[in-house]
């Protein structure tokens, strides 16, 4: 294979399409004394999209766990480019050039698309910083050449599904590999948001891409796939090229038994209506909608994504704000909650089964029991042989396959999981279910006992409304399909009298004449589908923030200044010369403090143990000086110490996993007891000849204080590490999704351990200036104060980003207002011990912000 260009991107090469560049060998993996996978072989070609499929628990992820390092080979051999390889880690799979996208996309959500394509692979100048200028001309030209409507600097969390997983691919694209493996990437999208991704497939092969792709759509297999290999139970029982397999072969070779058809016959009568919706409105996605579902009927929902027919699903059980008229036999059923919408007779199957229907680390059996508690308690205390009971109903009537009713519910394979999500509902009962994206990512078996089911509640009498990115799925199992577009009803159609293709059409809607026809062309194609937020504006991929994301990036520095005019406005005096530079001094070592929280929070960290480090440093480096020790030796003394206690923090929760809060809130106390026994209860005065001084008190050409220079060089160096370094953009992927940053290949214990370690340097640095400051060090306990006061500062440093996230420079500016908050309010009458509560209302309203927002702040979620 040519050798691709230097930048990366999906450049174009000479290509031997066809010859094989990866293959297993007799491949055997065995867990203890279980074996799971029996002497599998499988070619991979250049050029060529080969297929697995089979049931869940067949042996497709651990295969491809295999392939890339992560499952040890007991039997066989793995070859790249006919050489026998051995992988110690997935780090030496990659490096040979094996590539694979996750069914959840490892993505970090609060970073940006570039920093996203660049993440554990990072290109660097300088020796540490990041080679941002390559990184930037690598992603505009990989974008502008898949015709994603995004662009570098745009927040993964603000893409759609469809950018996502483009993204994704993309950025294992940029790696020019030679065998490219995808993990469902559309079991969350639709047919027409599947389109741009099958494009980006079909241009990674004709650049010579071996591209291993599994999926649990046999429709996608057969029109995308050159070769198909089918595992049933660990082995391979076949392998064919794509064109002569039919889908019922290959369910046959999944399953071993013939089956005429997916679907379920229905023969029972529809009866009345059942339920009536009359002007449903939720905002922003429902604004109109306007149906009924009768007796015994199974109706669909059929839209691309955000079109809003899984918002009308959310907002019929109460997930989010409704308005309109909902009944249920006749009777108001619009409660405003979920646990309303069970009363009134809802039953819900929700989309995200990972987030919304999985208790992890509960049992089988207390996840099948939590849809209904009330029937399974007497007095608020629960039955266990009712929960057995139930749970073992369930188990039996879906065939959900487990070792018991106590295995950890999150160990179970997808199809398992779903059945008895959908088994939980059945089990509580209803009138009407609203069933969400009901077989999302589980196998055709898994598939056919769903839909049997569902078919079995429509028989009974029930109401079954499906929202489903589908299609195929809705034509199959619906007596009708509602086509959703632009949060309206726009069609509504019986689905023995459309297809596939006609329903897809339909929920697309016409094509404005400007926008062209999609193709099977990546470098022509602009999606229709994505909202006009995401299109770029430049040819450099930069484009303008959308008005109200700039309103709310505003709005709180807007606030802080309404706040400061105020302040100014009783005490005028507070914009003298002088008045400024005492805010600058006394705002030095809180900003220190704020950038160290700053640092840990943006980690993934909560570091609760800064006052205290910033303290006990204090009070060492003071007892150093005055013991005679150099003013030099004395200051990097108490960065040592404080580098040190944030060593034992991140040793204690990254090594010993036990969690931040938890090990530095003990740190905390065990600080505070040492600084008692270093200073014996009482103040430490420094002399004032010491030169040790001249770092708090000592001013640079009598005009600029010394304290203010050092802390604002500390400030720089730490922001140009977070926001420049690899050091830096690691730290943040990890704060802000660890597994992410660990399948991206981050050593994400490290990064986490090098968090705390800044901080605790940095608060360690705070201590030694507040001894200079203050000539000495006190006996009192201001650690929970000085916690306090950055704590406010992070947290309205991190409010006025874009993405809600922690920043070293901003949270200085936030304890630059604090300081500034708490000299004017004294400069207005305020009595000293009101400082700490005036604080606190700051920290409230940072976090009011993140509430009312609705994000969350790194791994710190806001409720």
């Amino acid at each position: 294979m040519a050798t691709a260009q230097q930048d990366g991107g999906l450049a174009s090469t000479a290509v031997d399409h066809g010859s094989v560049v990866a293959a297993l060998r007799d491949v055997t993996v065995a867990f203890a004394e279980t074996t799971v996978l029996h002497g599998v072989d499988l070619d991979l070609h250049r050029g060529q999209v080969h297929a697995i499929v089979g049931q869940n628990g067949a042996g497709k992820s651990t295969l491809v766990k295999a392939l890339i390092g992560v499952n040890r080979l007991r039997d066989g051999e793995i070859l790249v480019d006919g050489r026998p390889r051995q992988w110690r880690g997935p780090q030496d799979a990659r490096a040979a050039g094996l590539e694979i996208v996750f069914q959840d996309q490892p993505l970090a959500a609060h970073l940006t698309v570039q920093e996203n394509m660049f993440l554990g692979r990072e290109p660097i100048a300088a020796g540490v910083l990041l080679d941002r200028s390559r990184m930037r001309r690598t992603v505009v030209e990989v974008l502008e050449e898949i015709g994603a409507e995004c662009g570098p600097d745009d927040l993964v969390d603000d893409l759609t599904p469809t950018q996502r997983v483009q993204i994704s691919i993309a950025a294992a694209l940029a790696a020019s590999p030679k065998v490219l493996i995808l993990d469902e990437p559309t079991a969350a999208l639709g047919a027409k948001e599947s389109e741009p991704v099958f494009a980006l497939i079909k241009a990674a092969t004709r650049r010579g891409v071996a591209v291993l792709y599994i999926s649990h759509r046999l429709k996608e297999i057969t029109t995308l796939a050159d070769q198909v290999t089918v595992l049933r139970d660990g082995r391979r029982v076949l392998s064919s090229p794509a064109h002569e397999l039919s889908t019922d072969a290959m369910i046959t070779a999944m399953v071993g038994d013939r089956l005429e058809t997916l679907f379920p016959e229905r023969t029972a009568p529809l009866g009345e209506p059942l339920l009536t919706v009359d002007s449903l409105r939720s905002d922003p996605l429902v604004t109109d909608v306007s149906f009924t579902v009768r007796a015994g009927e199974v109706v669909g929902l059929a839209g691309l994504v955000g079109s809003g027919s899984g918002e009308i699903v959310g907002a019929l059980f109460g997930d989010r704000p409704a308005a309109g008229d909902v009944r249920i036999d006749g009777r108001p059923a619009l409660g405003g909650s979920p646990r309303a919408a069970v009363r009134h007779g809802f039953a819900m199957v929700p989309p995200e089964r990972r987030t919304e229907a999985v208790f992890a680390g509960l049992s089988l059996r207390d996840n099948i029991a939590a849809a209904s508690l009330e029937a399974h308690s007497r007095l608020g205390i629960m039955r266990p042989k009712a929960e057995v009971d139930t749970a073992r109903s369930v188990v039996d009537r879906f065939q959900v396959v487990a070792h018991g009713l106590n295995q950890d519910f999150a160990t179970l394979s997808g199809g398992n999981q779903q059945k008895a999500i959908v088994g939980r509902w059945m089990a509580r009962g209803g009138r009407v279910y609203l069933v969400s994206e009901p077989t999302a990512g589980v196998d055709v078996g898994a598939r056919i006992e769903i839909y049997r089911h569902l078919g079995g509640l429509a028989e009974s009498g029930a109401a079954v409304l499906v929202s489903s990115t589908d299609f195929e799925e809705l034509v199959g199992l619906c007596d009708r399909i509602l086509v959703v577009r632009d949060g309206r009803i726009a069609d509504d159609v019986a689905a023995d009298e459309v297809d596939v293709e006609q329903l897809t059409a339909l929920a697309a809607g016409p094509v404005p004449p400007s926008s062209g026809e999609l193709t099977g062309d990546v470098d022509d194609r602009r999606s229709v589908t994505e909202p006009a937020q995401h299109r770029r504006s430049g040819s450099d991929g930069t484009r303008s923030t959308p008005v109200g994301a700039r309103v709310r990036q505003v709005s709180v520095p807007a606030a802080m200044l309404v706040v400061l005019a105020l302040l100014v406005i009783g005490a005028p005096n507070l914009l003298t010369g002088g008045s400024i530079l005492d805010v600058l001094t006394q705002a030095a070592t809180p900003a220190l403090l704020a950038v160290a929280l700053a640092v840990a929070l943006g980690s993934g960290a909560f570091d609760l143990s800064i006052g205290a480090t910033a303290q006990l440093t204090a009070n060492l480096s003071a007892v150093a000086v005055v013991a005679g020790v150099p003013p030099a030796v004395a200051v990097v003394l108490g960065v040592l110490v404080g580098a040190l206690v944030g060593l034992i923090n991140g040793t204690v929760a990254g090594v010993l996993r036990v969690p931040s809060f938890v090990a530095t809130l003990g740190m905390l106390f065990l600080l505070v007891g040492i600084t008692l026994a270093v200073n014996g209860g009482l103040t430490v005065p420094i002399p004032r000849s010491s030169g040790f001084l001249l770092l708090g008190q000592g001013w640079l050409a009598h005009s600029v204080p010394v304290i203010v220079l050092a802390a604002v060089a500390a400030v720089a160096v730490v922001t140009l590490i977070w926001r420049r370094a690899v050091l830096g953009l690691r730290l943040r992927a990890v704060g802000d999704d660890a597994a992410v940053a660990g399948l991206r290949g981050v050593p994400v214990r490290r990064t986490a351990l090098a968090g705390l370690l800044i901080s605790g340097a940095l608060s360690g640095l705070a201590g030694v200036m507040i001894a200079s400051y203050s000539s000495g060090s006190t006996a009192n306990d201001n650690s929970l104060t000085l916690l306090v006061s950055a704590l406010a500062a992070a947290f309205l440093g991190a409010s006025m980003t874009r993405g809600l996230l922690f920043d070293p420079a901003l949270a200085a500016v936030g304890a630059l207002f604090v300081t500034a908050v708490g000299v004017g309010l004294i400069a207005n009458g305020l009595p000293d011990q009101l400082l700490t509560g005036a604080q606190g209302l700051a920290l409230l309203f940072a976090v009011l912000v993140a509430v009312l927002r609705r994000r969350r702040l790194g791994q710190v979620a806001i409720f």
